[in-house]
C-alpha cells in the first residue's frame, strides 16, 4: 500500500497534468475460483489492518493527514481492490470465476456497510475535529472532505442508539444481497426464443442469417439480449413476433426478481425511518442537487404535463400507421408495438432507415474518429496500449496523455461485443480512482463495457445511429472518470451527486448528431473515401428528437415508478409489479401483456439508482444547458471544450454540481434550452 500524502500544509492538489504522474497497477485478467476468492478477503485484511491502525491513534495526536485522509485512503484502495475483483462477473469468460466475483461484490458490499457505521471511526473523525481541528485552516478541498465524510457515517446511522445502528447495518448487508442476486439473474440470463425465419418480417438478411438454427430447418433462435431485442422491436413487421419478444423481455429475472425488488423496498424504508428520513427517495435526495423527494415529483409532474400534447400527437400518428397496416379504421397501440411504429415514422417523415444507416458507421471507424474528437476537443491524445493482457478476443487497453504535456493521465479498457455471461447492458466500470498519493497523482482506470451487433463472417461489424449515441455517452462517462484532477479519490471523477452524474455524458451525446462529427465517424460503404452524405446526416440531426413525447414520457415513467415504490405508505405489502403496470397505463398508456413484467427486469432499481432514477432525466436539462455554451462557442472550439475539461469533468465532487454548471455556463443554469429542444409544452 502506498503511503499516504501529507497535506499538513494544505498545499494545492497535486494535478495530473501538473506533478508527477504515479501509474496505475495493471488489471488482472486470469484468475481462478479459488484465488479470487482469496485476493477478495485479503483485501478485507489489508483494509481491517489500516482501519485498526487509524482508529489506535491519540486524539491529541490526530492530523487531517492521518485521519480523513487516510480513511478516504484506505476506502479507495478497498475499493479498487473489490472493483477490480467485482468486475470479473460482468466480463469473465468463466462461469465460475463470474460467480465468486459476484461473491465478493456482495461480500464488499456488506463490509462497505459495516465500515460506515463503525462508531469507532465516526468518533476518530470527531477526534480530529475537536483537537487539531479547531486550530488548523483547510483549504476548499479538504474541508469538502470533511463535510462528505460526515455526511456519510451520519446517513449509516453514526447518530442512532447501538440497537438502531445494528439493524441499519443489518439492512444494508441483507440489501446487497438482494441486489447482487438480482443483478447477476439478469446477466446470467439465457432466455430466449425459436421462431420461424419467415417471421422475421422486416429484420435484414445478416440479422435473419446470423440468426439460423441449423438443427431445425426454417427455424431462427432469438435472445432476450439487447442486440437481439432492438432490431426485432423496431423492426419486426408482424406484431405477434414483437408480442412474443417482448414478452420474453420483461420476463429476465423471472419472479424472483419481482420478489427481491418488493422485499427491497420495504428494507429501504425502514432504513429510511430509522434515520429520521420519511421515505427513501428523501434519504437519497439528502446529498444530491434536488434534496428532497417533493422537488423531485414536482419536477416529474411538471416534465409529464409538458410532455403530454407531443406524446398524443406523436400516439396519433402511430395509431394511424397501424390501422393501415392491419386494414382497419382505428388501431390502438400496444407496449410491444410503439417502438416499431415511432421506427416507421422516422422513416417515413425524415426518409431514414436504421439498417441503411448502419452501413454507414463500420465500428472501427466509428471508434477512432470518436477518439479523435474527444482528442481534439478535450486536448488529449488516445492510444491502444500493445502487449496488454486482456480478458477476450477484441478488447483492448488504451492510455489516455494530456497532449501539450505527454504526461500520462488514465487507462481505459474497451469492451464492446456480447460474449456468454457478459453484462448485458452498456455503462462505464471504475476500476481505479484517481488520487493524490506520495509522489504525485495516481491516474485512474476505466472500462468501457457495450453490446454492439458482432462482426460476422470476418465482416466488420456496423453500428446503429442509436448504438452511436451509446457509444458517445458511455465514452462520456469514461473521460469524466479518467480527466478528474480531485485530490481525493472519494471526489474523483464520477463520484459527484448521482442526479447530476450523468449531465456530462448526456451532454456530449450532442457530439454524435453534427454534421461535421458524423464526416468524421462514417463511411460510405461503396466509397471508403466519402463519409456520411451531408442530407442524411442533416435528417439525422433533425430527427434525433422526433420521438422526444414518447422517449421523454418513458423516462418519466421509470422515475415516477421509481419514486412510487420508494414513498408508498404500505412499503412492507407493496407488489412492484402491480405499481408499474398502473404507472406505465397512467403517463404512457399503451397496453402492457399480462405476462410481462417489467418490475422483474429493471435493474437500476436494484442497481444504485434507487430513489434517483429521475436523475437521468434531471440531469439532462443540465446537459442541455451546458450544451449552450459550445453552441455559442463552437462544438469542436478547443478552447470551450478546455474549459468544460477544467471546470466540470474534472472537479468531479469537489463542489457541488450547481457550482460547476455555474462556473461553466456563467450564469445560472435553467430549463430553457431543454424545453427548447424538446418542444416540452411550458409548464
Amino acid at each position: 500500500m502506498a503511503a499516504l500524502v501529507s497535506v499538513a500544509t494544505l498545499a494545492p492538489s497535486v494535478h495530473a497534468d501538473s506533478g508527477a504522474v504515479v501509474d496505475v497497477p495493471a488489471l488482472r485478467t486470469t484468475w481462478q475460483p479459488a484465488d479470487l476468492t482469496a485476493a477478495c478477503a485479503a483485501a478485507e485484511q489489508r483494509a481491517d489492518a489500516a482501519l485498526a491502525a487509524l482508529v489506535a491513534i491519540p486524539d491529541e495526536k490526530r492530523s487531517f493527514a492521518n485521519s480523513f485522509v487516510a480513511l478516504d485512503h484506505t476506502v479507495a484502495m478497498y475499493s479498487e481492490a473489490v472493483w477490480r475483483l467485482s468486475f470479473m462477473k460482468d466480463i469473465h469468460p468463466d462461469a465460475k470465476v463470474r460467480e465468486v466475483a459476484s461473491a465478493c461484490e456482495e461480500k464488499a458490499g456488506q463490509y462497505l456497510v459495516g465500515l460506515w457505521a463503525r462508531g469507532d471511526l465516526y468518533k476518530a473523525m470527531q477526534g480530529f475535529q475537536s483537537h487539531a481541528g479547531t486550530k488548523v485552516r483547510l483549504d476548499a478541498e479538504a474541508t469538502r472532505l470533511v463535510e462528505t465524510t460526515m455526511l456519510e457515517f451520519r446517513k449509516n446511522g453514526l447518530l442512532l442508539k447501538e440497537k438502531d445502528r445494528a439493524r441499519l447495518v443489518a439492512i444494508r448487508s441483507e440489501l446487497t444481497s438482494l441486489q447482487t442476486a438480482f443483478q447477476a439473474s439478469l446477466n446470467e440470463d439465457t432466455s430466449g426464443f425459436d421462431i420461424p425465419c419467415a417471421k422475421l418480417k422486416g429484420l435484414s438478411e445478416d440479422f435473419v442469417a446470423g440468426h439460423v438454427d441449423e438443427a431445425k430447418k426454417g427455424s431462427c433462435h432469438l435472445t432476450t439480449k439487447y442486440p437481439d431485442y432492438y432490431p426485432v422491436m423496431e423492426n419486426g413487421a408482424l406484431e405477434a413476433t414483437r408480442q412474443k419478444m417482448e414478452v420474453a423481455f420483461m420476463n429476465r429475472g423471472g419472479p424472483q426478481n419481482r420478489e427481491r425488488l418488493n422485499k427491497a423496498v420495504a428494507l429501504r424504508h425502514e432504513a429510511a425511518t430509522l434515520l429520521g428520513y420519511a421515505n427513501h427517495v428523501d434519504v437519497v435526495a439528502a446529498d444530491r442537487m434536488a434534496k428532497d423527494s417533493k422537488t423531485i415529483g414536482a419536477f416529474l409532474a411538471r416534465m409529464q404535463k409538458g410532455l403530454k400534447p407531443t406524446l398524443d400527437a406523436e400516439r396519433a400518428k402511430m395509431e394511424a400507421l397501424k390501422a393501415k397496416d392491419i386494414g382497419k379504421k382505428k388501431a390502438s397501440i400496444n407496449a410491444w408495438d410503439w417502438r416499431y411504429y415511432e421506427n416507421q415514422i422516422k422513416k417515413a417523415d425524415y426518409a431514414i432507415d436504421d439498417e441503411v444507416v448502419r452501413a454507414y458507421f463500420p465500428a472501427d471507424k466509428v471508434l477512432k474518429g470518436m477518439f479523435s474528437v474527444y482528442e481534439r476537443l478535450f486536448g488529449i491524445t488516445i492510444a491502444p496500449v500493445t502487449g496488454a493482457a486482456v480478458w477476450a478476443d477484441g478488447v483492448t487497453l488504451y492510455e489516455i496523455r494530456d497532449t501539450a504535456t505527454k504526461g500520462l493521465l488514465a487507462k481505459f479498457y474497451a469492451d464492446l461485443y456480447p460474449r456468454e455471461g457478459k453484462y448485458g447492458h452498456a455503462a462505464e466500470f471504475t476500476l481505479s480512482a484517481g488520487h493524490e498519493v506520495q509522489g504525485g497523482y495516481r491516474i485512474p482506470m476505466a472500462a468501457l463495457v457495450v453490446n454492439f451487433q458482432p462482426p460476422k463472417d470476418g465482416q466488420v461489424a456496423h453500428l446503429s445511429m442509436n448504438e452511436v449515441d451509446t457509444l458517445f455517452h458511455e465514452f462520456g462517462h469514461v473521460v469524466h472518470e479518467t480527466l478528474t484532477t480531485a485530490r481525493y479519490a472519494s471526489h474523483a471523477g464520477t463520484r459527484t451527486a448521482l442526479d447530476f452524474v450523468e449531465a456530462p455524458s448526456q451532454m456530449l451525446e450532442n457530439w454524435a448528431y453534427l454534421p461535421e462529427v458524423l464526416a468524421i465517424i462514417s463511411q460510405d460503404p461503396k466509397d471508403p473515401k466519402k463519409g456520411l452524405p451531408v442530407a442524411l446526416a442533416e435528417k439525422l440531426s433533425a430527427a434525433r428528437k422526433y420521438d422526444a413525447g414518447v422517449h421523454y414520457s418513458r423516462q418519466v415513467f421509470l422515475g415516477l415508478f421509481d419514486q412510487a415504490i420508494h414513498t408508498h405508505a404500505d412499503p412492507g405489502k407493496i407488489d412492484s409489479d402491480v405499481i408499474a403496470k398502473k404507472t406505465w397505463a397512467s403517463v404512457l398508456g399503451f397496453a402492457e401483456d399480462k405476462d410481462a413484467h417489467f418490475a422483474g427486469t429493471f435493474g437500476h432499481m436494484m442497481g444504485g439508482y434507487e430513489g434517483g432514477y429521475y436523475g437521468y432525466l434531471w440531469s439532462e436539462v443540465f446537459a442541455a444547458d451546458m450544451f449552450t455554451r459550445f453552441q455559442k462557442e463552437g462544438a469542436l472550439n478547443p478552447t470551450t471544450g478546455k474549459a468544460y475539461r477544467d471546470l466540470t469533468l474534472a472537479r468531479g465532487r469537489t463542489v457541488e454540481p450547481s457550482t460547476l454548471l455555474k462556473d461553466f455556463l456563467g450564469r445560472e443554469p435553467n430549463e430553457a434550452a431543454f424545453l427548447k429542444m424538446t418542444g416540452i409544452s411550458s409548464p
